[in-house]
């Protein structure tokens, strides 16, 4: 009976180790595919650029507006032409 137990605890150890190697290297696997994965999925993309234009002071004016990170492109207003 002694010899019994024994063995069961044996056995019960031998397949805890053998459960946790079989995660182990089950997530090794799958760290790669992950891994790769997300260098795919990242796509640059450019910053969106809006052109504002106003009339001010009798003078057409326009400004680039940065809509991605919100400022503007152009320090001052750009005269393009006069009202008529």
């Amino acid at each position: 009976m002694k010899r019994t137990k024994k063995l069961a605890a044996f056995l019960f150890s031998a397949m805890i180790a053998v459960a946790a190697l079989g995660n182990t290297a089950q997530a090794a696997e799958t760290s790669p595919l992950a891994a790769q994965n997300s260098v795919e999925d990242i796509q640059p993309h450019a910053d969106v650029i809006v052109t504002k234009y106003r009339a001010y002071e009798g003078k057409f004016q326009k400004r680039r507006w940065n809509e991605t990170r919100g400022y503007w492109v152009d320090p001052y207003w750009i005269t393009i032409g006069t009202q008529v």
